[in-house]
């Protein structure tokens, strides 16, 4: 509405420039007093009052020429125009208790940037001792302009906890496992005026390890969705509805939930039932799928996007990642369109090696690491120069992968956190929740293994050294609930998992109809199609084509899909009119060039 306005207004300055410019025997003083629409702040009206000299002497009529002429252009480009902010921070776990208590802590901020801060909670029994570190982390920030979140991940790694009151802060009575502050400690932090909410640390790894990791990955207790006496195919809604609760808990206090994920699922439910869904990379994650899933997420369901580089791995000691690996991170985040782009961790030295993260601590003060120059140079270098036009919400995906969420990331290799879905010992992963996984590796020229896109798939990557870049285009991941409106566009569909709503198997028939091709386990596609290809055969419809499979590596499915497929060594990305590709320098997968262009 306000580009539709603003060309009209556009329109009506270059007309009166242009007659201004050529009426040079109508008395300009007639035209003087005239009213304009102005899209500043809103559209406020502004009276452009002037009595000038003969039009053709007067500087103002290319002026008014001038500033239509831009109107026009803001009015033809709306949002792609405006350049996208970045809240630029980082995660400090590992660094001393009452850190914003250092005399070097204000210092450390301002030479990285950083505007945000990741702060681990530190629970003490008394009350009164966790409201006093509250008000003073809040202070902090408001003095040194940081915003924060509180960080809960205490309950992953420890059994219980009892304030002075006698409550556990980790064990519901029903008998799950997960942190909730008490009432007058989220009172506190809903009166702060520098926290942006608080986040659960790895919470769909707890939810399906059954909170596995305190316990020598032996499953303790449910997290927040307890899945007895349900079924699989129901698990997914009642998973929403249950973090959907404590969402609603935390709106009371006026406090935003967010997650940073380790594995890429669940980003869904979370994102429906309010949650901000972040994602890590790096770690053990092929980091542009793991986008693809919290990306979708976001876009489906209206949230931010939170990415995090995190320097741990599967590499021997820490950091796991190289300096190319990271600042090769750092820019596929940020042209990915992440709102929010923070580092795991700040000053973290492994076993005392002398080594650090983005900084070691040592002599009362610190000293920046090859990390901390990279993201110094990342922050104060490369993003004024490189000004984000656009936003991940401009998308313009190739490729859609549609499943309904089952939390299976190729788990069924790892003995060591187990094959239980959602934490459900009685469901183990199967063919069908597995299927998805061998869409990546199709879509990849094979590069991320079939088994899954996680180096957690024991097996898959024995042997193998870590890489950022895997070929993709255009590729985005939603739920089976996504609506006709994310769907334009595509090119290539693809149907997986358990089930699909109704509405989005129309949109998908819908897409087909006008063109989409879309590769489909057999038991989600619509009666009539299936009835025509049974479980491995094809119709054409519209415009469009229906692939039936019961395996997404199945050689009539490669051959669909070449067309597809980019080439080994880029990742190319469309948003609005910009076209973002990431190339490998000179062939190698960890050191990432970005080309931007119009579309």
């Amino acid at each position: 509405m306000k580009s539709a306005i603003a060309a009209l207004a556009a329109l009506e300055l270059v007309r009166k420039g242009f007659g201004m410019a050529f009426d040079n025997w109508v008395p300009w003083i007639r035209r003087r007093r005239f009213l304009l629409l102005w899209p500043m702040n809103g559209l406020t009206r502004r009276r452009l009052i002037h009595a000038t000299p003969e039009p053709r002497d007067s500087p103002y009529t290319l002026l008014v020429m001038a500033v239509g002429i831009c109107l026009i252009a803001f009015a033809s480009h709306g949002e792609d125009g405006k350049v996208w902010p970045l809240r630029w921070g980082v995660d400090t776990l590992g660094t001393p208790e009452n850190f914003e208590l250092q005399p070097w802590a204000a210092e450390l901020f301002k030479e990285f940037g950083y505007n945000f801060w990741v702060l681990h909670a530190w629970e003490k029994p008394q009350i009164a001792a966790n409201i006093k570190w509250i008000r003073e982390v809040d202070a902090w920030c408001r003095e040194n302009g940081v915003t924060w979140v509180c960080d809960l991940e205490s309950a992953n790694c420890q059994k219980t906890f009892v304030d002075e009151r006698g409550r556990d802060w980790f064990n519901r009575p029903d008998g799950r496992h997960f942190e909730l502050l008490p009432d007058e400690i989220l009172e506190e932090l809903g009166r702060c005026q520098r926290l942006d909410g608080v986040l659960y640390d790895e919470v769909e790894h707890m939810q399906n390890c059954r909170n596995g990791v305190m316990n020598n990955d032996t499953p303790f207790a449910p997290w927040v969705y307890d899945p007895k006496g349900d079924t699989l195919e129901e698990a997914a809604d009642k998973f929403t509805s249950a973090v959907g609760e404590l969402r609603k808990l935390h709106d009371h206090y006026g406090l935003k939930l967010y997650t940073e994920h380790v594995f890429p699922v669940l980003f869904h439910c979370f994102a429906r039932a309010g949650w901000t869904a972040g994602t890590k990379i790096l770690k053990e994650n092929w980091s542009p799928a793991f986008i693809a899933c919290a990306m979708g997420a976001a876009i489906e369901y209206g949230t931010e996007l939170w990415i995090t580089p995190d320097l741990c791995g599967y590499a021997e000691g820490y950091p796991a990642h190289s300096v190319e690996e990271y600042r090769s991170a750092l820019l596929l985040a940020y042209h990915m369109g992440a709102d929010t782009l923070y580092t795991e961790n700040l000053a973290y030295d492994f076993e005392n090696r002398g080594k650090g993260s983005l900084v070691l601590l040592k002599d009362g003060g610190y000293t920046v690491t090859d990390y901390g120059k990279a993201a110094k140079w990342f922050i104060h270098e490369y993003v004024p120069a490189h000004p984000r036009r656009y936003t991940f919400r401009q998308l313009r995906p190739r490729v859609a992968i549609i499943r309904q969420e089952d939390a299976c990331w190729g788990q069924a290799t790892n003995l060591a956190l187990g094959d239980r879905l959602f934490g459900n010992d009685a469901w183990p992963s199967t063919l069908i929740t597995e299927a998805w996984l061998r869409i990546w590796h199709l879509l990849t020229r094979g590069v991320i293994s079939a088994e899954g896109p996680s180096w957690h798939s024991r097996g898959a990557y024995s042997g193998r050294p870590y890489q950022v870049l895997c070929p993709l285009d255009g590729v985005v991941v939603f739920d089976e609930k996504v609506s006709g409106e994310h769907l334009k566009g595509v090119e290539l569909i693809f149907l997986a998992g358990l089930g699909i709503a109704e509405n989005t198997q129309k949109a998908v028939a819908e897409r087909v109809a006008e063109g989409a091709m879309c590769i489909s386990l057999p038991h989600l596609l619509p009666e009539k199609v299936r009835q025509a290809t049974g479980e491995m055969g094809e119709i054409a419809d519209g415009k469009g084509v229906w692939v039936a499979t019961t395996d997404f590596l199945a050689p009539h499915v490669r051959k669909r899909v070449m067309p597809f497929l980019p080439d080994f060594n880029s990742i190319r990305y469309t948003f609005g009119d910009t076209t973002v590709v990431f190339r490998a320098k000179d062939g190698d997968p960890n050191r990432l060039n970005v080309e931007i262009s119009p579309d």
